[in-house]
């Protein structure tokens, strides 16, 4: 007997599992990205031992976890990119975990400097997992385009570098919409090797064709995204996508995509994609009415559809979809949606672990707000 369970929510990303060998069970907990800790328990029987073992499991469920299955691999959160945990880089590295480098108010040490010192740690060649997080004004007065050229500057160091987010930051540190991103078509050609490339912010972001072979995890996070950066995806060959992540937030905050706009990626085909989120968006409702007939969903295992303004409308659209029952999973988290057509999304998605935590109150009818946008 061999179960695995996962919790998400706003502030924790955890996983539980449980194995029965003969006599005895071993339990292993901890923070998704990490080892965990294991315990193990012996018992005066095998039947002890799996009859424990589904006691613990129903124990779990019963608090919000679900089965490991019907969740999505998480590629990045903002203690995870690519199965590894993120941590701050201080004067060395682990290479098992995802290295963090950025400006700290409290030490008042550069970017740059500790950009350069990371570059002169002597295990260097191991690093493949590399977070940007805030570069400071100082160094980097025109946003990430100085990030880029560091970046490039030591590409040589960096050739064993497979997974990059720019702009890990959180609201204290500088809020979504004011990350000054940067125009990366000129970027590609100097890491080709990597698999995870994601970005914060759609502020003077430009994607350009994305040339890059191996990529097989696109992460783009705003608060409003341009329509032209939307064109940049579907006219890239990424043919090798597992997962593709689009935050498409809101007009108030730059998102220029009306839903007549998504009919191109919608219409797009990834053989390999198990994923799809087309999160955080205003009109939420539009794009639900749309993805029953997509070509891009006939292959997912899990929509994301979670921190955007869906209401009636479109649960109402949701539930005349049935080519979403093959999913594993339908994300609809943060919505607007009464309990009547909660009870009936519930219902028809039940295999499919619909998760619609998170109601909001839209003061009758007058104010309906996507998760994330300034």
């Amino acid at each position: 007997m061999n179960v695995e369970l996962i919790y998400q929510d706003d502030s924790s990303n955890k996983f539980w599992k449980i194995s029965v060998s003969g006599n005895s069970h071993t339990v292993t907990y901890g923070r998704v990205g990490t080892d965990g800790t294991s315990k193990t328990k012996e018992f005066g029987s095998p039947e002890d031992a799996v009859k424990d073992a589904n006691k613990l499991v129903k124990a779990k469920k019963r608090k919000g976890y679900q089965e490991a299955a019907a969740k999505a691999k998480v590629i990045r959160d903002d203690y995870t990119l690519a199965g590894k945990p993120i941590k701050d880089f201080g004067s060395s590295f682990n290479p098992s975990t995802a290295v963090k480098v950025k400006y700290d108010w409290d030490d008042e040490v550069l970017f740059e400097d500790k950009f350069d010192k990371l570059m002169k740690t002597s295990n260097i060649a191991e690093l493949d997992t590399l977070v940007i997080g805030m570069w400071d004004e100082e160094t980097f007065d025109v946003g990430a385009d100085g990030v880029l050229q560091k970046l490039i500057e030591h590409k040589d160091k960096l050739s064993g570098l497979k997974h990059l987010f720019i702009g890990d930051m959180n609201y204290e540190e500088c809020e979504m919409s004011w990350i000054q991103q940067a125009n990366y078509s000129d970027f590609y050609q100097h890491f080709p090797q990597l698999e995870t490339f994601g970005v914060r912010g759609g502020e003077g972001l430009v994607l350009g064709q994305i040339n890059l072979p191996n990529l097989k995890n696109l992460i783009i996070e705003t608060g409003g995204l341009g329509n032209s950066v939307l064109s940049d995806i579907v006219n890239s060959n990424l043919q090798g996508l597992e997962h593709l992540e689009i935050w498409l937030g809101t007009e108030d905050y730059g998102c220029t995509i009306e839903p007549k706009h998504l009919s191109d990626i919608l219409k797009k085909t990834y053989p390999n994609l198990k994923y799809l989120g087309l999160k955080n968006y205003h009109l939420m409702d539009a794009l639900a009415e749309q993805v029953g007939d997509a070509s891009i969903i006939k292959n997912i295992e899990v929509l994301d559809l979670s921190m955007g303004a869906m209401t009636d409308k479109g649960a109402e659209a949701l539930m005349k979809h049935d080519a979403l029952l093959e999913l594993k999973h339908l994300n609809c988290r943060h919505h607007f949606v009464s309990k009547d057509w909660q009870s009936k999304l519930k219902t028809k998605f039940s295999a499919q672990n619909i998760n619609l935590a998170d109601e909001q109150d839209s003061e009758g009818g007058e104010w309906y707000f996507v998760e994330i946008g300034e």
